[in-house]
C-alpha cells in the first residue's frame, strides 16, 4: 500500500529528527549529529556524526535495537551497534550492549 508506506516514511523521518535533536542536545559535546535514518520495521538506526577532533564524518549504525516500555517510559535498548572505525565499534558495543536509553516522551508519541 502506497499509503502505508508514505505513513511509514512520515514516522521514520520524524522519528530522526526527534533523535537527532535529543542527541545533540544532550552529546552535543562530543561531537554533532548531522543526519538521522531510522527504518522502524527492521528496527535499524543510521547516523552521520561529526566527532570533534575528527577530520571525517563517521556512520553509527544501531543494527538491531528494541523499544522498551517500563513504568510509562519508552526506552531504546541497543542489541547491535558497527561503526565505520573498527575501534570505536568495539568500544560501543562493549560499553553500550544491552544498555537502555530513555527516550524523551516527544520521541515515545512518535513510536
Amino acid at each position: 500500500m502506497v499509503i502505508g508506506r508514505i505513513g511509514k516514511a512520515m514516522k521514520d523521518g520524524a522519528l530522526g529528527v526527534a533523535i537527532k535533536t535529543w542527541a545533540n542536545d544532550r552529546y552535543g559535546d562530543y561531537g554533532e549529529i548531522r543526519e538521522v535514518n531510522v527504518d522502524t520495521r527492521a528496527a535499524r538506526i543510521v547516523a552521520k556524526v561529526m566527532m570533534r577532533g575528527e577530520r571525517e564524518v563517521i556512520a553509527v549504525t544501531i543494527d538491531r535495537y528494541e523499544l522498551v516500555e517500563d513504568g510509562g517510559k519508552t526506552f531504546l535498548k541497543i542489541n547491535k551497534l558497527t561503526t565505520t572505525r573498527e575501534w570505536i565499534t568495539r568500544l560501543l558495543n562493549r560499553l553500550l550492549d544491552g544498555r537502555r536509553f530513555e527516550l524523551p516522551a516527544s520521541v515515545g508519541r512518535i513510536l
